[in-house]
């Protein structure tokens, strides 16, 4: 039926389209372009929305992510972007601090008060990218981890607790343990970090993120009911956080999406490799 056949094409393309559109937007300039006619009423700068992942779609106050496609509208006095951005889309990767590619405005790196703690902590620190730099933030610092290693493996010290960011993707990890590996904690929670694939590899990185808890021995479940929960929910989707996985991403092999949200993707949620080919599967 040639109808039909027309019908997926034009389904396809305007997927394609959507995709390239996001792509587009990765750069804070190009966003930040889209709100030449945001309404002057509106109660929220274009540039902090920019600043945090949206672009104006064009009618009224309506907002759109890069990442994670989210929208958002009905801006009020005293919203803060970020804020409503992890608010109503926690799943995002850019929320996250995952490296997603974003390419923030050159003068961005001094203006930092007005635009709240959460993008601060999401910007990498181009003068952190010297080891020797990364090390002497820790001088004063007493960390559970050995500094040098926390250092190689791209975090240094806000001076914080034992908190420490990655200068590459801005990522913040805490509550460190002694037998934490730097490395390790970095793949598991940013795996999409591109000094981290660079220096570990993609290997190392889909290791980590498929390997189970280290400590399981210590666990101890006496409520059944409490060991079921916690099956579904590690095999809830990892986007909607709602439905079940079911596709398989090629070639990463990562399992951790519905069908509904594959759809939107182009790239792995858990280690950001070009997806090449969605295959569908069933747990029985």
């Amino acid at each position: 039926n040639h109808s039909s056949y027309t019908h997926v094409y034009s389904k396809s393309a305007k997927l394609e389209d959507f995709l390239l559109l996001l792509s587009n937007m990765k750069s804070e300039e190009a966003r930040l372009k889209t709100f030449s006619s945001w309404p002057s009423s509106a109660p929220v700068r274009p540039r902090d929305l920019a600043q945090a992942g949206f672009f104006y779609l064009g009618k009224d106050d309506r907002v759109q992510c890069f990442c994670c496609g989210g929208k958002l509208s009905g801006w009020e006095p005293g919203d803060s972007p970020w804020r409503e951005h992890e608010t109503h889309y926690s799943h995002c990767f850019y929320v996250l601090g995952h490296d997603v590619g974003n390419v923030p405005l050159p003068e961005d790196a001094g203006e930092d008060e007005e635009t709240g703690s959460r993008q601060r902590h999401r910007k990498p620190s181009s003068n952190m990218e010297n080891l020797e730099e990364r090390l002497a933030t820790f001088a004063r610092v007493q960390h559970p981890i050995d500094h040098e290693l926390l250092a190689q493996a791209g975090f240094y010290s806000k001076g914080e607790g034992d908190k420490v960011l990655c200068f590459k993707c801005g990522g913040g990890l805490t509550d460190w343990d002694s037998e934490d590996d730097p490395w390790e904690e970095h793949a598991k929670y940013y795996p999409g970090c591109s000094f981290l694939l660079s220096e570990k590899g993609q290997e190392f990185v889909n290791k980590i993120q498929l390997q189970g808890p280290k400590h399981t021995k210590e666990v101890t479940v006496e409520n059944p009911l409490e060991e079921l929960e916690k099956l579904r929910r590690e095999k809830r989707c990892k986007i909607c956080l709602d439905k079940s996985v079911g596709i398989v991403f090629i070639p990463c092999g990562h399992l951790a999406s519905c069908k509904e949200c594959s759809d939107k993707l182009d790239q792995c949620p858990i280690c950001c490799a070009t997806i090449a080919q969605k295959i569908q599967t069933f747990i029985a």
